[in-house]
């Protein structure tokens, strides 16, 4: 029988770029932050924004009172520069653009692609479009400025409403803001991203996005930074929060890949207990007809495994409690069932053809009627006749016969077979 492969997906669910966690115990539940802010309106108020950035970072529970503090340090920190600057903080543009030079004076310190948590961004300055156009909205939304998101399909950014215009920003320049007109931006953007400089309005593909999927662009990067390192332990929780928060298809495409993913890595692993476990888990939350045949391939291989490494009780039992649990078609189950007959009297054919025909007959009855299973039944009688008919033990061969053909009463392997027997007797 030939071994259906499980190969992982690893659809790398990108923004292009967007870190890791190793846990057994894999969370499926989406936490209390992702569903709280799915009902909310928006614009968010600010504290719920700033919360949700740091847990969707994954922030540890013990980092999030002082990332939060640190935050509304930095958040006086801007307001006091206005407040000196008096007559241009009066004016949104000059406020919005003050935010993205205060930002790369005071946070930002090096370009990385990957870096897309907010807790990491504080402690060491690295940062990516994501962890930057977060932090920018949060310094925008303090200064009470509307701010939203904007993503194509490799990159994302800012926009804000500065009086009666709105402005793109690039959050990973300090001349980013409005950088469709700034000379330096374009002089100075590769050296500083490593990036060649597109102008925002170029981008064909460019789509406006509201405050909660700017901020599941940072679950979306940690669930495809964690599969590109086959982490696909830790891909599943931000996948999980990110379908909780925003509930459309793309959010549901990523969270079934990282399902999927895992389990065929458990499977791959030859963890199949482990990977059957987890799709049972994931399918009462998510049911989705690619879980379900991805199951049904595990089941396979794990039976196919099993037999090759003839733990062949171990076999039979697991087809048979998958059945019993209505999760294997019977179609599959009867053809393993078959197959797991036919290695084991293969295996025992060359030392006891009549063990080898009985367990082929223990797989008849335990399937019913099978063409294959009767093919083997007639070799290895045919066989074993001959072999006790050269003993010259004609009466066995002759029993042996006769309750074979009760089973295969027009094989003309076996009535041939009886023939030969009762001419050799009548000889002797």
């Amino acid at each position: 029988m030939e071994r259906r492969k499980i190969l992982l997906l690893l659809l790398l669910m990108s923004l292009s770029f967007p870190v890791v966690s190793q846990s057994t115990a894999v969370r499926l539940d989406p936490i209390g932050e992702a569903r709280e802010l799915a009902g909310r309106e928006e614009p968010l108020d600010l504290e719920s924004f700033i919360r949700a950035a740091f847990v969707f970072s994954g922030t540890p529970e013990e980092r999030l009172a002082k990332a939060e503090a640190e935050v509304r340090t930095h958040i006086t920190a801007l307001r006091a520069e206005l407040n000196a600057a008096e007559a241009a903080a009066a004016e949104p543009r000059e406020r919005a653009e003050a935010a993205l030079a205060y930002m790369h004076q005071k946070l930002l310190k090096y370009y990385d692609e990957r870096q897309t948590a907010l807790d990491v961004l504080l402690d060491r300055g690295g940062y990516n479009c994501v962890s930057s156009g977060v932090v920018y909205a949060i310094l925008i939304k303090s200064l009470d400025l509307e701010i939203w998101g904007v993503r194509t399909a490799d990159h994302a950014f800012c926009r804000v409403q500065a009086g009666d215009q709105a402005f793109d920003v690039e959050t990973t320049s300090p001349f980013g803001f409005d950088p469709g007109t700034r000379k330096e931006f374009t002089d100075n953007f590769g050296r500083i991203t490593g990036y060649s400089y597109v102008p925002p309005s170029n981008y064909w593909d460019r789509r406006d996005i509201g405050e909660r999927e700017l901020l599941a662009l940072i679950l979306f990067n940690r669930t495809a930074f964690a599969s590109e390192r086959r982490d696909y332990l830790g891909a599943v929780p931000p996948a999980v929060d990110a379908y909780a928060l925003l509930r459309d298809d793309e959010s549901y495409e990523r969270l079934i890949t990282s399902l999927l993913n895992l389990a065929s890595w458990h499977g791959m692993g030859g963890r199949f207990g482990e990977a059957l476990d987890f799709l049972d888990r994931a399918s009462e939350g998510y049911a989705n007809d690619r879980l379900d045949s991805l199951r049904e391939d595990l089941v396979h291989n794990w039976t196919v495994s099993l037999i090759q490494r003839r733990s062949y009780s171990e076999a039979e039992k697991l087809l048979d409690v998958q059945r019993s649990g209505g999760v294997i078609a019977e179609k599959e189950w009867k053809e393993l069932i078959v197959y797991l007959y036919q290695v084991r009297a293969q295996e025992t054919a060359p030392g006891d053809y009549a063990e080898a025909a009985r367990l082929i007959r223990d797989g008849l009855n335990k399937v019913g009627s099978d063409q294959g299973l009767n093919r083997s039944y007639e070799v290895y009688i045919h066989n074993s006749v001959v072999n006790l008919a050269r003993a010259r033990r004609y009466q066995e061969a002759l029993s042996v016969l006769d309750e074979a053909l009760s089973r295969l009463p027009g094989s003309s392997v076996l009535l041939k077979d009886r023939s030969m027997v009762l001419e050799a007797s009548a000889r002797q």
